[in-house]
Formats: C-alpha cells, sequence, structure tokens
C-alpha cells in the first residue's frame, strides 16, 4: 500500500491527466485510426482489399484547387483577424484600467452560445431585406439592396466574426504577461512609442500572435456550416467537399482519403508558414 502511494505521489501529474488521455484516445486517435484504415479499403462482395485507388482518384486538379481555395480563405481570414485583433488586445491588457472584468465577459461571453446561433443570427443582418441593407438604403447609400446572400463575401464576414475572439484571446494572455517596465524604460531612455512597439512589445508577444494565427487558420481551413449556409453551396471547401463525401455521396472511403490528402497539404501549408514568420521576425530582431 505504501508502495502504492508512493508511485502515485510522484507521478501525480500523470494520473490527474489519465483521463483526460483516455478520452482524446477513444474520441480522437482511434476514429482517425479507423479512417486513416478505411481510405485504404475497398470493399468488394467477397471481402475487401487494401489499395491506392481512393488516393489516386481524389488527386487531381479539382480536389487541389479546392484545398488551395481553403488555404487562401483561411489565411485571408487569419491575417485579418489578426490586425484586428492586436489592437484591441494590447488595449485590453496595457491600457484598459478599470472595466478590464466586464470587457472580458464581454470577450469569451459569444463561447457561451451556440454557434449555429451566431450563424443563423447573421441571416437577418444579411438577407435581401435585412438589417445591413434596410440600414444602408435609409442613409441613402444605396438604392437597390445588396446581394450580400449566398456570397463568398458573406462567408468571410461571418468568419471573421465568428474566429475573432479565437486571436484575441491568445493575444491578451501573452501581453498581460509582459513586464510593463521594459516599455516604459524604453520610454524614459528616448525610444519612441513606434519604436518600442515595433522593436519590444511586438516581439515578445510574437508567441501568442503566432498561436492565435495557426488556431484561427486551422478552424477556418475545415469550416463547412458557414459556406453551406451563407455560401449557399456555390463554392466548394475542403469542410463541404468533406461533408459532401460523407453526408451526401455516402463515399466514406473517397471522404477519408480526401481527408488526410487535405490534413496533409495543411500541415505543410502550417509548416511553411511558421519557418516564414520565424525567420521575419529573427530577421527585425
Amino acid at each position: 500500500m505504501n508502495k502504492v502511494r508512493k508511485i502515485f505521489s510522484s507521478q501525480h501529474s500523470f494520473f490527474i491527466t489519465t483521463p483526460a488521455i483516455i478520452w482524446q484516445s477513444l474520441f480522437l486517435w482511434v476514429p482517425l485510426l479507423f479512417l486513416f484504415v478505411a481510405s485504404f479499403l475497398h470493399i468488394q462482395e467477397h471481402g475487401a482489399r487494401f489499395t491506392l485507388t481512393h488516393y489516386l482518384h481524389i488527386f487531381n486538379w479539382e480536389h487541389i484547387i479546392v484545398v488551395m481555395r481553403s488555404l487562401g480563405l483561411a489565411f485571408f481570414n487569419a491575417s485579418v483577424c489578426l490586425i484586428i485583433a492586436y489592437p484591441v488586445a494590447y488595449f485590453l491588457a496595457c491600457n484598459l484600467k478599470r472595466g478590464k472584468n466586464i470587457a472580458l465577459f464581454f470577450l469569451t461571453l459569444p463561447f457561451w452560445i451556440n454557434f449555429l446561433v451566431h450563424v443563423y443570427s447573421w441571416f437577418f443582418l444579411l438577407e435581401h431585406n435585412g438589417l445591413i441593407n434596410r440600414l444602408l438604403m435609409q442613409l441613402g447609400v444605396i438604392k437597390q439592396p445588396l446581394h450580400l446572400m449566398n456570397s463568398l463575401a458573406a462567408v468571410m464576414i461571418v468568419m471573421f466574426h465568428g474566429y475573432l475572439p479565437f486571436m484575441i484571446l491568445p493575444l491578451y494572455t501573452i501581453l498581460q504577461k509582459l513586464d510593463k517596465r521594459l516599455i516604459e524604460a524604453s520610454l524614459d531612455l528616448g525610444a519612441t512609442r513606434s519604436y518600442t512597439f515595433f522593436n519590444l512589445v511586438l516581439p515578445l508577444s510574437y508567441s501568442g500572435a503566432l498561436s492565435g494565427f495557426f488556431l484561427v487558420f486551422v478552424l477556418t481551413f475545415g469550416e463547412f456550416v458557414i459556406p453551406s449556409l451563407l455560401g449557399g453551396g456555390k463554392t466548394l471547401f475542403v469542410g463541404t467537399l468533406i461533408s459532401e463525401y460523407f453526408l451526401a455521396i455516402r463515399n466514406t472511403a473517397q471522404g477519408a482519403a480526401f481527408t488526410f490528402l487535405s490534413a496533409g497539404m495543411l500541415i505543410m501549408a502550417l509548416f511553411g508558414s511558421y519557418l516564414l514568420l520565424t525567420r521575419l521576425i529573427k530577421g527585425k530582431k
């Protein structure tokens, strides 16, 4: 009994994380393993055999264009979110003194609401007789309602709205830990605010910006609800095409093959972006 207690006390952190490891294994890694095996299976009347046919079938320009389109949309959304989120996070972490808890409450409030509710709420704003068109017409900006629904612009707007908090929170976390005395020392030694920001604050907050950028990038890349509902299904993205393979066409093998093909291209894109951003930051230093 004493040996068990010693083992438990010495490996206390491991035993605490064991339920999370089991949960992740059962509901993430095991399904991914089955999906990976299914991408190589060709089921026939007499049984199943391993084959590369499904990968060869989807490895064409049509599928590659869908992946590249999703990568472009993900990069655009992550970049816009980073540009807008950085000053917001900086203001919350460094300038806001009173009401910071209230501001953080409103920042985390979207996480309390179902994501589908977020998406459907934009129908009332973007539709033909929606709030945006009526407001613009009353202000005299436009004479005819704009065609906002079922368009790429609607997809970009809603993705920006949905994933902006995922960019602000990592930036706020890293900026909150920033030693304010370094900024004061830089200003006291004669550095301008712009020089201090670009040569001190920005490099020190690089890890938070990188985490937020990749988080929004990955979430946008695999999104299928927003393009399906607000894009009208006119333009195929990775998430919508995967859902078509699994839910509409009922071709599990090709859907699994395309899933791992797109995942491989996503990993290469993330790795390339990481190397590029790291070299740019080190070059500035």
